[in-house]
């Protein structure tokens, strides 16, 4: 696997919406699902607003891969959980880069089940 470059993270840390599409067995990218992503300065999180039970979040645990887009940035990723520590950071910088977002959408994305649906997303 290879890694974000500085400027990718970069990037993504001040684009407000990425894409997401899954891959089908054949590779083929399905319906992309529009989410917030944040970083950590190296790594690069998402978080399924609706938990364990998205569409999207199941697919790419069995599958392990999707397409990501991020204005520019065009890349096959797949996804690693995080440790709890690490949980806690990505809920830190969720707050922080999505402040000013009115809280019926910034709430459900730093508690409840999203929280559990935390995932290291990883350039392949």
């Amino acid at each position: 696997m290879s890694d974000w470059t500085p400027e990718e993270v970069r990037a993504i840390g001040e684009i407000e919406e990425v894409q997401v599409a899954p891959l089908a067995g054949d590779g083929t990218p399905l319906q992309p699902v529009t989410m917030w992503a944040v970083t950590d300065g190296s790594e690069v999180f998402v978080r399924s607003a609706h938990g364990r039970s998205a569409r999207w979040y199941r697919r790419v645990r069995e599958t392990g891969r999707a397409a990501f887009t991020a204005g520019d940035i065009e890349r096959e990723v797949a996804f690693e959980e995080v440790n709890e520590i690490k949980n806690q950071a990505v809920t830190d910088a969720y707050n922080v880069k999505y402040a000013a977002q009115p809280p019926q959408f910034r709430q459900p994305m730093v508690e409840g089940p999203s929280v559990e649906a935390t995932l290291k997303v990883v350039p392949v």
